[in-house]
């Protein structure tokens, strides 16, 4: 056993050792910007009782204007501006002035805080304190500490059962789970941390229970709090446990020792949950019934994907060996049940099960590919194992050393075709569906979705490659997505430069996935218009890309005319222009009167058709100036300028409301359209 442990710690060594390595290439996860602010916020009261940062040094004050900014050096993981450390305020660029404790004593109330708060205390001894590592990545090294933690126990827990093999292979299955690996450098508030919570508790339940001991049970408390504090999908272990106990060790129930001690586990865990949250602390039984209700929200809803989808999401995106390995192991697992005294066979079965079926039951939903039941993936890796095992226990004592090694060699594709699609490796599918291609041709939910992991591509390109005070923008996206650090100072990253065919040259960053390609005008625009000026590519498909809106980057020169017998026919609910033969529709642009008798548009929509009879909603809403954000607000002063990416139509409708608008009154008007 000693053995044992001591290997474990040499994997977790080697685990987070690669893991910081990688850790620069990874963007951040979309949801960071609802994290960490509320994370150092909290940490910040706990530790000097202040509300706000008027304690603090002020941060940078006009982060667009060059030398009230910084830009961390690429690719290192260390602590890089590009001006004296000295002059650079030794606070996160996440504790923001404007968002306090009493923002979210009103505004909170969705998942717990606890890893927020957990990942704010990385970013202020290894950023704040010692400006060893940058802002940003900072605060993921509390993940990536986790699952080196995590995968390291794997390796323990499985070997002190079925040997040094199959927690070799166990430890290998978890680290080579594409999915897992990338989530684990930048998903690190919630999924990641929830995993390996869910993982330290179940341990040490096994252990409580396996050595009769109510010092683990309690133990357990400590990780059940820890796991509450980050998400509520620890509340479903109780499925996993009690038929577990239930069938391996039933007479523990009437224990006084153990009734105890897991009352005392349970209340130390919500003791956890409630201190650390003070959001809850004004009213504890009304908030938590808000939190309640934000899951249940998220949770129960009228799904838009198959109820198998989450197991096809797993069948698709688990590497071939993995695969293989965890059938065998689900075969030898169901067999070891009624010969194992504390069988882990048993729970690992359970611990696959159960969150599988919470989201495929139903009634339920779950969104963005499997990302928030990642509990499953430690159980799938401890089957692989048994899996490993079992192949290799029935070769003949000859082979048993080739068998072995053959196992291990099997790892070897899924470790060079993870390092050919790094850093983006939670995209990954295997060839059941042809790879990404496969799921992208086939429409899979979901394919191609980074959740942000890809953005740092983008930056460190156009860092690398922009002219001097280039615009950059978003295809679509929210500026927060991208940290302004991770850009250079000169580069004016803003959404109001995105000009459309009017191409004034900004750079234009997204990331395609499923459903992004007719999102909004500006993204079709990209596609159709323009040739990209980088691309990072998966299988062939493009995970995140950047245009340059200029002339030399058109795909073809287009001609644009117009037709002064264009039809134009009002009714109650908008106007209606009629080409009278469909064309490639290029922009509407309408000089209107505005009068007493009339009052500023509502609400609006444009929609297409070829016959009059089928019609197309575009993208968005009017009034907006999302369309081309450096045209301004749409309509405005007069004005109304609508733009086409050339769809084929014949009749264009202007839903509009109220009734007496002024955009209905109409001057004058053109309809341009493209010409071969």
């Amino acid at each position: 056993m000693k053995n044992n442990k001591i290997i474990a710690i040499l994997i977790t060594i080697l685990f987070f050792g690669i893991g910081i390595f990688t850790l620069p290439d990874y963007g951040i996860n979309w949801d960071t910007i609802n994290h960490l602010p509320r994370g150092q916020v909290y940490l910040h009261y706990f530790l000097t009782g202040n509300k706000n940062y008027s304690d603090l040094p002020p941060y940078f004050s006009e982060w667009q204007k060059k030398g009230e900014w910084y830009w961390q050096k690429d690719n290192t993981l260390s602590f890089q501006p590009d001006i004296p450390k000295n002059s650079v305020p030794r606070l996160s660029l996440y504790q923001k002035a404007g968002v306090d404790f009493n923002y979210f004593m009103e505004k909170d109330g969705g998942h717990p805080p606890l890893s927020d708060i957990l990942s704010s205390v990385f970013n202020l001894v290894l950023f704040q304190k010692l400006g060893l590592i940058n802002d940003v990545d900072s605060y993921r090294i509390y993940g990536i500490f986790l699952v080196a933690c995590l995968v390291g126990l794997i390796y323990y827990w499985v070997s002190i059962v079925y040997g040094k093999f199959a927690g070799l292979i166990s430890s290998l299955s978890l680290s080579l789970y594409p999915f897992f690996w990338s989530e684990s450098h930048f998903n690190t508030e919630k999924d990641i941390p929830e995993t390996a919570f869910w993982t330290f508790f179940l341990f040490s339940i096994w252990q409580g229970v396996r050595k009769k001991s109510w010092k683990w049970i309690l133990l357990s408390g400590l990780f059940f709090g820890l796991a509450l504090g980050t998400k509520f999908n620890i509340l479903f272990v109780g499925f996993v446990i009690l038929p577990w106990i239930f069938f391996t060790s039933r007479k523990l129930f009437i224990k006084r020792w153990f009734v105890l001690s897991s009352f005392g586990a349970f209340l130390s865990g919500l003791i956890i949950f409630i201190s650390s949250w003070p959001f809850l602390w004004a009213d504890p039984i009304t908030r938590i019934q808000k939190v309640i209700g934000f899951y249940k929200g998220i949770g129960l809803d009228e799904s838009t994907v198959s109820n198998t989808y989450p197991i096809m999401w797993i069948l698709y995106s688990t590497p071939i060996i993995i695969l293989i390995l965890s059938i065998f192991g689900l075969f030898s697992a169901v067999g070891k049940v009624t010969k194992e005294k504390n069988s882990l066979s048993l729970l690992a079965i359970l611990w696959l099960l159960v969150p599988i079926i919470r989201v495929t039951w139903p009634g339920t939903v779950i969104y963005g590919g499997i990302r928030q039941i990642m509990e499953y993936i430690p159980a799938l890796s401890i089957l692989a194992g048994l899996g490993g095992l079992y192949l290799y226990d029935r070769a003949s004592e000859s082979k048993k050393v080739l068998v072995g090694f053959l196992i291990i060699f099997s790892f070897i594709p899924i470790t060079l075709k993870m390092i050919s699609i790094h850093p983006n490796e939670n995209v990954y599918f295997n060839s059941l569906i042809g790879g990404l291609s496969g799921a992208k041709e086939n429409n899979f939910p979901f394919w191609g979705n980074t959740f942000g992991a890809a953005y740092r591509q983008a930056t460190i390109w156009i860092n690398n490659n922009a002219e001097p005070n280039a615009n950059v923008v978003y295809a679509y996206e929210l500026i927060p997505n991208i940290p302004r650090i991770w850009l250079r100072t000169d580069l004016n990253f803003h959404n109001s430069n995105r000009s459309g065919f009017l191409r004034k040259g900004e750079y234009a960053i997204t990331l395609p996935y499923k459903g992004t390609e007719n999102r909004s005008y500006y993204d079709m625009y990209l596609r159709k218009f323009l040739n990209p000026v980088y691309e990072a590519k998966v299988d062939g498909v493009s995970v995140v890309t950047v245009w340059k809106n200029e002339d030399k980057y058109l795909k073809k020169q287009w001609i644009e005319k117009y037709d002064n017998n264009v039809k134009l026919r009002k009714d109650s609910e908008g106007v209606v222009f009629d080409m009278g033969m469909a064309r490639d529709v290029s922009r509407l642009e309408i000089s209107y009167n505005q009068n007493s008798s009339c009052v500023e548009m509502e609400h609006g929509r444009v929609r297409i058709s070829v016959d009059g009879k089928m019609w197309q909603d575009l993208p968005g809403s009017l009034p907006q100036d999302w369309l081309i954000s450096s045209m301004g607000k749409q309509p405005k002063d007069g004005k109304f300028v609508y733009p086409f990416t050339g769809q084929n139509v014949r009749f264009v409708n202007l839903f509009m409301s109220p009734s007496n608008n002024c955009l209905k009154n109409i001057i004058n008007f053109k309809l341009y359209y493209f010409s071969d």
